[in-house]
């Protein structure tokens, strides 16, 4: 059996360079001085903007193998695509619930008003499909029925699979804000893009692969948000605090299981708030200002977009047949 010698470990001197304050923790004991660079909290003296950016504090590169970041996203786009759209029209028959949300699609068209659990966004996403592949509504979607001729379904399905491919980008990109490096980051995305489940919710008309694209969507604002905290009320901090409270508002105007992306967002918001709240050199004013400011983009503008997705929603149904007796009898 062969010996080693363990090296100890490197405790360096967490006071600023060039001080002359007596350590009190340690004594008379010396600590070497820390190196140019080297930081207790590494992230907040770094540029948050570079994509590449990692807790080393070695230089990293912006190419991988000799491949730059951008054609690593397009390849990922182009394999997600082939694995969503590969005879997406295969299947000619009304399948799975399609005969539920191609039929709340119709409806769209015909301004009949329906009654459904959720709210309107995916479904009037799935109307407009239907609007642009250029259907007059009169195809009711019978489960088991084979489209007819004049409904293109194809293209419908088609326009739904997008929300499925945008999913393996937009994972990188998020791995990506969180430091991890490329390889990592491309293998999660694949994870994503041959996610069998994935694959079957984005080759149908349903309300899924939007519900998963708004999202992945909150995910990637969140993790760029989070990139800029060095950087508060900064350009780029604005820009991601306002587009995530935009896509949460889309998510949790999509379908019910979008409250859960909310929750983590406001769970995050409150671990972040309270961390600033033990901050003792942080003034009031600039704590009430980040309160204020995620007020603003986290409650108020989900809330504006869920109510103007209701508001649109109820200006298109204006037809009212039976199925309105299921709302209480005012709004009758």
């Amino acid at each position: 059996m062969g010996s080693y010698t363990q090296r100890p470990g490197i405790f360096y001197d967490q006071r600023a360079t060039g001080s002359g304050s007596e350590n009190e923790k340690f004594g008379r004991q010396n600590l070497a001085q820390r190196p140019s660079g080297f930081s207790a909290y590494p992230l907040a003296s770094r540029d948050p903007d570079s994509p590449i950016e990692y807790l080393s504090t070695q230089p990293q590169r912006t190419r991988w193998r000799g491949v730059s970041e951008r054609t690593i996203i397009i390849a990922l786009t182009l394999i997600a695509a082939f694995t969503k759209l590969y005879r997406i029209g295969r299947r000619d028959n009304v399948s799975w619930d399609e005969a539920h949300f191609g039929k709340f699609g119709a409806y769209y068209l015909n301004r009949t008003f329906y009654h459904d659990v959720h709210p309107p966004l995916a479904k009037m996403l799935v109307g407009l499909s239907e609007l642009m592949a250029g259907h007059n509504g009169t195809f009711n979607f019978k489960g088991g029925h084979t489209y007819p001729a004049y409904v293109n379904y194809v293209f419908m399905r088609i326009f739904n699979a997008l929300f499925g491919i945008a999913l393996t980008p937009m994972a990188y990109w998020t791995c990506r804000q969180l430091r991890m490096p490329v390889s990592f980051a491309a293998m999660a995305a694949l994870f994503v893009t041959f996610d069998n489940a994935i694959c079957v919710m984005s080759r149908f008309i349903l309300l899924d692969a939007p519900l998963l694209g708004f999202t992945a969507l909150a995910a990637t604002m969140l993790s760029c948000f989070y990139r800029q905290r060095a950087h508060p009320f900064s350009d780029k901090w604005w820009q991601y605090l306002l587009l995530l409270g935009v896509s949460l508002g889309l998510v949790a105007s999509a379908k019910w299981v979008g409250l859960f992306a909310v929750s983590l967002v406001g769970l995050y918001t409150v671990i972040e708030l309270y961390e600033m709240f033990c901050n003792t050199r942080m003034s009031m004013r600039t704590y009430l200002h980040h309160w204020a400011a995620r007020g603003v983009a986290l409650i108020v503008i989900p809330m504006c977009i869920y109510m103007f997705c209701f508001k649109l929603h109820f200006l298109i149904l204006d037809r009212y047949d039976s199925s309105a007796n299921f709302m209480p009898m005012g709004f009758q």
